[in-house]
């Protein structure tokens, strides 16, 4: 009940109705006080008018004034609420009346009668109002004058009582009262009826269409039912539900497309490799993808709220994490941060992650979301990659001497020609001392040439670490100049000069020597039919970039590189390359040789040495003219290194020190011992390392040996095995390795062995009885130390 009183006084319909009802009683009052005023003081100007005009009649004359003596022209002239009509001379004596027993009788007789208004100075009629026991009256008293009389003869004297007429005014006054509250009862409901149709239908209708609105119904419409300001607001409200429905249209497709965006990027990072994640502000992870959840999860329990330095990850860069807190703390973007972790397994994981920073609309800084992905497997491929890459340079070196084979083995016919004919002849003069020793003389020179050739084909075919040092560039190309010789067929003309002779860089000498090959070999592959090979060397100042000119824009050096450089320049007038391929030309595997002519590895493996040592390379190629490989390697000063001269025979004898010589080849065995016994030491042989243990075993107590002598390679157990097992019997032994594979054999030497003496073959006497006294030293030192 009191929700429906709520309802009814809130209600538009009923506040309307009491403001017309407010408004009709407040117009009733005002204009029906008015209306009652109106026509009462109306009733009382006509009963002024009725009584005052049978006195004024007979002051004109136009009455007789015995009309007073009739009561019934009387009564027809005021009424039936006449009370007395007289006619009073002026000494008071009644001279007409209604009343015939008034007649000759004096006023002063009459009770209430007002004889003081009887005044002979009286010259206007006279009304009043008096009140006497019978009620209300009202009085009319007229003077009546002679003919050119100044004072009136009589006066005429009429009374009515009001009663009636009081009566008939109240009367009057109800039905105008009634009338009037009627009229505007009849009024306020046609002014209800007209805003019920007008306004408060159309009101309600709008009400209910806003209702329709709110609970969903968006395709409502209003029907405008005319130009006025409720038509205005229906037109207005349409257009409302129009823009509503409209927006709630996009809102829902903009919520499906949400709704699909978070499933597709939900699906995505359940099936990607890759990891999602996003930070605060305080460089928190507010998120973390599935994959990346669980992977921190294994190692060091939620990420949710640590940062990344304490999810477990080990960086793999020393100042990985100052790295990237740098990065974070300037709001800046970071890329391939990398790290690792230990899976529950044991096997060592790789990941890297990338991050933006996030920025709000008024600038203000947000977080950082980002990605991450494991790429254990891509650096494992790497490993593998560099590992095939290094096979593949064998491969390419094992090609280079191959090509030269045929050149190689000339070479050392040559050579072994010139051994055996002056051998011969030196036997044939043996009587003769002189010419002996200068045939000597030429076979050690014709076995030292054959030994370089050696050297040439071990640095190309053996697997070696980069051993960067200070070299002299004109000195490797005096070194490379007899194989290039051999390598271009005197079809081809070599020129070989430099611009300073005393041009050096830091790198690893063979690998300088090997680009210079491949590319030499490029070249007499471009030039079939002969022509000319320059290899020449100057040095070249670089600019930093904001300081070059138009003419050393990058297409000339890379926008990095600055400072001093060697420039080494292979150039040959050859048959160029062609225009679309040259961008290619550097690619692994990417050849324009008949298939079977190359591997296509030769410019990628020189391309890649010359990054690495911190060079780059231009390439200048004319087709039908030529070629022109520029090499840019950073300059460096020259240092003096220490100059190994030949030591000679006797320069380091002997005191009677036992030396075991080991070496599988005779010939070696039997060259050693002449040596070393000729210059005073005491020696015995062994073909093998067992065989070699036994001779030590045997005479361990009784004259023990001072020096060990061995080839690292040997059949069965090595060189260096054998010293192990016999340094293990007795320490007090000095070494000495002899071995064809220098670099090979002291990288594995030093991985199983500390101080030692080791001497290349081939060997001259002098260098092997300076190695004896050398392993001599090293052997009283170890036995001091201990």
């Amino acid at each position: 009940m009191r929700t429906l009183f709520d309802r009814l006084i809130g209600s538009l319909v009923f506040k309307i109705a009491l403001a017309i009802i407010v408004v009709e009683t407040i117009l009733l009052g005002l204009f029906g006080g008015y209306y009652v005023q109106y026509f009462g003081a109306e009733i009382d100007r006509r009963i002024a008018e009725q009584i005052s005009t049978p006195g004024r009649l007979i002051q004109h004359e136009q009455l007789k004034v015995s009309i007073l003596s009739d009561p019934e022209q009387m009564k027809l002239l005021l009424g039936p609420h006449l009370q007395q009509a007289l006619a009073v001379g002026f000494d008071g004596t009644i001279y007409h009346s209604t009343d015939p027993l008034k007649i000759g009788t004096s006023v002063s007789s009459l009770p209430d009668f007002p004889e003081d208004q009887l005044s002979p100075g009286m010259t206007e009629q006279v009304l009043m109002t008096v009140d006497d026991p019978t009620g209300t009256s009202m009085v009319s008293i007229t003077p009546i004058f002679n003919l050119n009389a100044n004072q009136p003869f009589m006066y005429v004297y009429l009374k009515v009582s009001t009663k009636g007429l009081e009566e008939s005014q109240r009367q009057m006054q109800s039905v105008l009262l009634i009338g009037s509250a009627l009229c505007l009862l009849l009024t306020s409901g046609l002014i209800f009826l007209f805003t019920q149709q007008t306004v408060l239908k159309r009101l309600i209708t709008a009400a209910q269409f806003v209702n329709k609105i709110q609970i969903g119904k968006l395709s409502s419409r209003l029907t405008p039912m005319g130009r006025d300001e409720i038509g205005i607001l229906e037109r207005g409200l349409n257009a409302m539900a129009e823009s509503l429905e409209r927006r709630t249209q996009q809102h829902q497709a903009a919520q499906d497309a949400l709704r699909d965006s978070e499933e597709r990027f939900r699906d995505f990072t359940l099936s990607s490799a890759d990891w999602y994640w996003e930070m605060d502000s305080d460089f928190k992870i507010a998120f973390a993808s599935y994959k990346f959840y669980q992977l921190i999860e294994e190692i060091n329990g939620t990420p949710q709220g640590q940062s990344f330095d304490k999810l477990g990850l080990q960086p793999e860069h020393p100042q990985g994490w100052q790295q990237l807190n740098q990065h974070l703390n300037k709001h800046t973007a970071f890329y391939n941060i990398e790290f690792s972790w230990i899976s529950r397994d044991g096997e060592k994981q790789f990941g890297r992650i990338n991050g933006v920073p996030v920025f709000a609309l008024d600038g203000s800084f947000n977080g950082y979301r980002g990605t991450g992905s494991n790429i254990t497997d891509q650096k494992r491929a790497a490993e593998e990659q560099q590992a095939l890459q290094r096979q593949l340079a064998t491969s390419q070196k094992l090609e280079a001497v191959g090509q030269m084979a045929g050149g190689v083995a000339h070479e050392f016919n040559n050579c072994l020609a010139g051994i055996l004919s002056f051998a011969e002849v030196a036997r044939a003069k043996i009587d003769d001392p002189e010419r002996v020793k200068e045939y000597i003389d030429h076979v050690i020179s014709l076995g030292e040439r054959a030994t370089g050739v050696a050297d040439q084909l071990l640095m190309f075919s053996r697997r070696r670490i980069d051993q960067p040092k200070n070299v002299r560039v004109e000195g490797i190309f005096s070194e490379m100049e007899k194989l290039l010789v051999t390598l271009l067929e005197h079809r081809i003309d070599l020129q070989i000069w430099s611009d300073e002779p005393n041009l050096h860089t830091r790198v690893d000498p063979t690998q300088l020597s090997a680009c210079i090959l491949n590319l030499a070999i490029n070249a007499r592959d471009a030039m079939p039919d002969g022509g000319t090979l320059q290899i020449s060397c100057s040095k070249a100042d670089v600019p930093p970039i904001a300081q070059r000119g138009i003419d050393e824009g990058d297409d000339i050096y890379p926008p990095e590189a600055e400072g001093q450089y060697v420039v080494i320049t292979i150039q040959d007038t050859g048959t160029g390359i062609p225009a679309d391929v040259i961008d290619h030309i550097f690619e692994p595997f990417f050849s324009t040789k008949e298939p079977g002519k190359g591997t296509g590895l030769g410019l990628s493996i020189v391309h890649s040495w010359v990054e690495e040592a911190h060079g780059f390379i231009n390439l200048e190629s004319i087709e039908g003219e030529g070629t022109t490989f520029s090499i840019y390697l950073p300059r460096s000063e020259p240092d003096t290194e220490p100059v190994h001269e030949v030591a000679e025979i006797g320069e380091f004898p002997g005191n009677g020190e036992r030396v075991l010589i080991v070496d599988d080849e005779h010939a070696l065995r039997t060259t050693a011992q002449i040596i070393l016994d000729d210059a005073g030491y005491k020696t015995e042989t062994a073909k093998s390392t067992e065989e070699a243990l036994t001779i030590l075993s045997q005479n361990v107590d009784n004259a023990p040996f001072d020096v060990i002598l061995t080839d690292v390679v040997l059949p069965g157990r090595s060189g260096p095995q054998l010293v192990i097992e016999a340094l293990r019997q007795s320490p007090h032994y000095g070494v000495v390795f002899v071995s064809g594979y220098p670099a090979r054999s002291r990288m594995e030497l030093e991985n199983l062995l500390g101080n030692y003496v080791f001497v290349k073959k081939p060997f001259r006497p002098g260098q092997l009885q300076k190695a004896i006294q050398d392993a001599l030293k090293l052997a009283s030192s170890r036995a001091r130390t201990t």
